[in-house]
């Protein structure tokens, strides 16, 4: 006899859900896959539902999902795992930048699990390794600051590359120019604590470069160049004491 199959229901239409869809694999069988307006019923007799939608989203699809059998799970950072109505509920939060236009391997996307039962925990564990991956077990306490920490160093970051973007076109410089520059900086963490790979004008708090700098900035830029250089240098102090 084989491995036991999993009826899975997965239901959204954004990047965490088309991840899933493209990457879930045996022994978990996709039987109805969809947004908010879908195609099928949510059939009542699955082993798992994956609540993949916008996090103000979750509490909603839970109760259209109603009081079933099967495991329910949502796949949210910030949220809860007890925003879902179900005996039998968990988490399935994929620690990673996911966009549609862009492959990503399911082996670089590490997931951190939650469940209301032990067994269960077992079948996301299960899960996420029949995808290729890891899991690691992680509260809705701890995990919402591991998602507000990923806010800090994915998409905070990003925003300052699209502001790195709009000053190189201003002046016909390619962003390509600034690759290996990303390069170093992300490959120097694994060697080097942030702190100790920092660099620049705020470290060494070079006034005349920074004031000079601003110069050449919007209002907003400036903003955000005063507020990170201020950080940058407060945080290099605390460092001398």
């Amino acid at each position: 006899m084989g491995a036991r199959t999993h009826r899975t229901v997965l239901i959204g239409a954004g990047n965490v859900a088309a991840f899933l869809k493209s990457n879930i694999r045996s022994p978990f069988l996709l039987t109805c896959v969809g947004g908010r307006q879908r195609a099928c019923a949510i059939p009542q007799d699955a082993d798992l539902y994956i609540i993949a939608v916008s996090d103000r989203a979750i509490a909603q699809v839970s109760e259209e999902i109603g009081d079933v059998e099967g495991l329910v799970i949502h796949t949210a950072g910030s949220v809860p795992m007890d925003a879902l109505k179900q005996g039998r509920r968990g988490v399935l939060y994929p620690l990673q930048t996911i966009s549609k236009k862009r492959q990503l391997p399911a082996s670089h996307v590490p997931f951190y699990i939650e469940a209301s039962q032990e067994q269960d925990l077992a079948l996301l564990r299960e899960l996420a390794e029949s995808m290729g991956s890891k899991a690691e077990p992680m509260d809705s306490e701890r995990r919402k600051y591991l998602h507000l920490s990923a806010v800090f160093c994915c998409n905070f970051v990003n925003r300052l590359y699209g502001i790195t973007a709009e000053l190189l076109a201003q002046h016909d410089i390619p962003f390509s120019a600034m690759l290996p520059l990303i390069h170093e900086t992300a490959d120097k963490m694994d060697e080097l604590t942030p702190s100790e790979a920092q660099t620049g004008p705020a470290v060494r708090w070079d006034e005349q470069v920074m004031a000079q700098q601003m110069t050449l900035l919007d209002d907003n830029q400036r903003a955000i160049y005063q507020l990170l250089s201020k950080s940058i240098h407060e945080e290099k102090e605390r460092r001398k004491q």
